[in-house]
């Protein structure tokens, strides 16, 4: 969502606050492989109960996640192969850092907590799997507010405040009424485009809308 908002203004937003990143010469695919590294540790670190310094690194990985496409248009390099790989492993970053969160509280002998940050697991794939799903046949899904980027934020703020648990529950919810609309709106845009033969998201995208 906050990617979508900026669109074509991301990159002149990244060059603004970040203006050392129009010298990089840094292959996309090791910036994005760089942020998976970084999200290890910090599911390391969640796992060891160092909250706040897991949510610094959370920042660290969250920076390459926003820069790694920046770079990837900056260097003529931008392809459907390297969205595919960047997605992949975004998807193994969500993965190992809630399995941090999911370690620690396993060993507090927390329950409910493990079944809530499974919740959270669920939910965040669910949102990412039913838009790249849809967008097998229509063009795009812009439906739901609780995507990575937003994610990625709460569970930093909660990390950084020691709320790890509540911002874990914001994700979960979020994330499920996500993952909902987007069952509910690519039924009903994959059945027109059935019946129409025509991409009601692309006609969307034409009108300006």
């Amino acid at each position: 969502m906050i990617k979508e908002r900026l669109g074509s203004d991301l990159d002149a937003v990244v060059y603004r606050i970040f203006p050392f990143v129009r010298s990089w010469s840094f292959h996309p695919d090791t910036l994005t492989l760089t942020g998976a590294g970084v999200s290890f540790f910090a599911a390391l670190a969640f796992a060891e109960e160092h909250r706040f310094l897991a949510g610094l690194l959370l920042m660290v990985a969250g920076f390459f996640d926003l820069v790694d496409g920046v770079v990837a248009r900056q260097q003529g390099l931008s392809s459907s192969a390297g969205a595919f790989f960047d997605s992949s492993i975004d998807r193994l970053s969500d993965l190992l850092i809630f399995g941090g969160i999911a370690v620690a509280r396993g060993s507090a002998a927390d329950g409910t907590g493990v079944a809530l940050v499974m919740w959270a697991i669920t939910a965040s794939v669910m949102t990412s799997y039913t838009r790249a799903a849809a967008e097998k046949r229509l063009h795009t899904l812009k439906v739901g507010w609780m995507e990575r980027g937003e994610r990625f934020g709460v569970l930093i703020v909660g990390a950084l405040t020691g709320f790890v648990m509540t911002a874990v529950v914001l994700i979960a919810a979020g994330a499920t009424i996500t993952a909902v609309q987007r069952v509910l709106a690519g039924r009903r845009l994959l059945r027109e485009l059935e019946e129409t033969g025509i991409d009601p998201t692309r006609e969307e995208v034409g009108s300006g809308g």
